[in-house]
C-alpha cells in the first residue's frame, strides 16, 4: 500500500466505510481525520475525499492546499454544491449518500 488516501469525514460511520474502500478495493493508505485543521498536516497524498462540513470547520483550506499541490481530491458532502467557493467551485462533487462504486470511481483515475 504505497499510495495514501486523506479522508476529513465527522461521521465515526461514513469515515470507517470510506477507509475500509480505500483499503480493500483501492489498495492504499487511508489517512482519516474528523478535523479541517488536523487534515492541513496530512496533504502530502495521492488522492483525497472531503466532507464540507466538519467537526471544526470546513475544509476549504484543505482542498485550496491539496490544488495548490495537485493532488486530485473530491468533495463528498451532504452539503449543497453552491456553497464551494468560486476558486473551487469546479472541483468534483459527490452528493451524500454515495454509492460505493461512485467512490470508487471518483478515485481510481488518480491512484
Amino acid at each position: 500500500m504505497g499510495k495514501r488516501v486523506l479522508i476529513v469525514e465527522d461521521d465515526a460511520f461514513v469515515a470507517d466505510q470510506l477507509a475500509a474502500l480505500v483499503e480493500d478495493h483501492l489498495e492504499c493508505a487511508p489517512i482519516v481525520t474528523a478535523s479541517a485543521r488536523d487534515a492541513l498536516s496530512f496533504v502530502d497524498v495521492d488522492f483525497g475525499f472531503l466532507d464540507i462540513t466538519v467537526k471544526d470547520g470546513q475544509t476549504f483550506d484543505v482542498a485550496q492546499q491539496l490544488l495548490d499541490r495537485g493532488v486530485p481530491f473530491v468533495f463528498v458532502s451532504a452539503s449543497d454544491r453552491s456553497r464551494l467557493p468560486a476558486p473551487l467551485a469546479d472541483a468534483p462533487f459527490l452528493r451524500k449518500p454515495v454509492a460505493a462504486p461512485a467512490l470508487l470511481a471518483a478515485a481510481r483515475p488518480h491512484l
